[in-house]
């Protein structure tokens, strides 16, 4: 097992005054973190303050190679990249009992029936609320308890518009997989103003990558160990191939605050399918989707008919932040996200540009010589690591390593020794592959994927 490696700077201890000024915000995030774009930009505005305060090596970039940055805003304005939102909605009818009373206020008690069919008995489910742990324009998140059986379950609360389908129920109710957040039950519930509110029951992990991460920021690492950065990584490339391949759902909207990790076992869960879409080609999509920092170039240049790919590359996003001990693309608007990511990579080619969005293959942009990878890490850094982060972050959708080769990266070899461990135990389940997930695998993949000693 590898040490935990420093870059330069005592990140830590210069952002302690900006963690005390928001840690009342922090303390108060759910475990599914608001999904909202519009809020979401807001909290990244309160991050972006807490990065300025620290030293980077993508900032000094800006600094010492600015010739041509400055041209970049203004003359992507003329592309009419928008910050814009845009509401949809499914047509897949739902199925759920309707309870009546106001449901999840913190303190009420509020029961429903399970079962009754294929000869099954009902069965009666109380839920007592017991506190708030995230709210936002989709609703609200409780940690109730099940009166039942003691368990600790996760409410969200979300309002139905009785004119259309919830798509998040429908894609949930699928979904069975160690590495996704698990659907119990779903019911629901009416206010006398005849509000109809959606409750869908999950399972309860207290922790996400997001308060994890912030957790190592505090202490005088700058980032998180290594072997944690492999662990949760490979986890989230594991889930998505099951999402991408399995049951062919996008998730739309991946980001260290919707991935779910138990402290004791260190199981990660990907969560919050609010936004999560089955992608259909030829069939177009919005553009204005995943949390700013996390988004694809593609859905920066209005793309519609994006694929799965965008997940990728959010992963790539979350995995340079893990390493890094900040967000890798911190813009403040759209036109500034892409800036950012120029700054990185450079130009986009006019081949590069026609796979994100051939619209804008005629479009002139301001030549930038893009910045070694190498160089945007610490020398220390594991170059197999800076290796699966360049093959994440590719400007061409179709050039981005599948989730599955992903998970057979080299980066990844520290999990497949014979005695790989945590600090504090062993690994969570990490092999256990059915034949789904490996289906159209090759032979070789399916051998680096699945160690000997398994």
């Amino acid at each position: 097992m590898r040490c935990p490696f420093m870059m330069g700077g005592d990140v830590g201890t210069k952002r302690a005054k900006v963690d005390q000024e928001i840690e009342r915000k922090v303390d108060q995030e759910s475990y599914l973190v608001e999904r909202s774009v519009t809020d979401q930009e807001q909290h990244m505005a309160s991050t972006s303050q807490e990065n300025a305060a620290s030293t980077s090596n993508i900032t000094s970039v800006a600094r010492t190679e600015k010739s041509g940055y400055d041209q970049l805003p203004k003359e992507m304005h003329q592309m009419k990249i928008r910050d814009e939102k845009t509401t949809f909605h499914d047509e897949k009818e739902v199925e759920a009992v309707i309870v009546s009373g106001n449901g999840t206020e913190t303190g009420q008690i509020i029961a429903t029936t399970v079962g009754g069919r294929n000869g099954q008995p009902k069965q009666t489910i109380s839920y007592m609320a017991e506190h708030m742990v995230g709210t936002g324009s989709f609703g609200v998140v409780y940690q109730a308890k099940c009166l039942e059986t003691g368990e600790a379950v996760a409410i969200k609360k979300v309002l139905q518009d009785k004119r259309y389908k919830n798509r998040e129920l429908q894609v949930m109710r699928i979904l069975d997989h160690p590495n996704v957040v698990q659907l119990k039950h779903c019911f629901y519930s009416t206010t006398e103003k005849d509000e109809l509110y959606l409750n869908l029951v999950l399972e309860y992990i207290s922790e996400t990558v997001h308060r994890v991460s912030r957790h190592f920021n505090r202490m005088n690492h700058q980032h998180m160990p290594i072997i944690y950065v492999q662990l949760y990584t490979y986890q989230i490339c594991r889930a998505l191939n099951y999402l991408h391949h399995v049951v062919g759902v996008c998730h739309r909207d991946i980001k260290p605050q919707n991935l779910l990790v138990n402290p004791h076992t260190h199981q990660l869960k990907i969560c919050d399918f609010g936004s999560a879409k089955m992608l259909v080609p030829g069939e177009p999509n919005i553009s204005y989707i995943c949390s700013r920092y996390y988004r694809a170039p593609e859905l920066i240049f209005g793309a519609s008919e994006y694929t799965s790919a965008i997940d990728i590359w959010s992963v790539g996003c979350v995995l340079a932040e893990l390493l890094l001990g900040q967000p890798l693309f911190p813009g403040e608007s759209s036109v500034d996200q892409l800036v950012e990511i120029i700054k990185v990579l450079g130009t986009p080619t006019r081949e590069e540009i026609k796979c994100m969005n051939p619209n804008y293959t005629e479009f002139k942009f301001p030549q930038i010589k893009a910045h070694p990878w190498h160089k945007i890490f610490h020398k220390r850094m594991p170059p197999a690591a800076v290796d699966l982060v360049s093959r994440l972050l590719q400007y061409s959708p179709n050039m981005r390593c599948t989730a599955l080769e992903a998970c057979a990266h080299p980066f990844f070899d520290d999990l497949r020794h014979a005695n790989a461990c945590l600090p504090n135990g062993a690994l969570p389940p990490l092999f256990n592959f059915t034949a789904q997930e490996l289906a159209g695998a090759s032979a070789g993949l399916r051998q680096r994927l699945i160690p000997e000693h398994v």
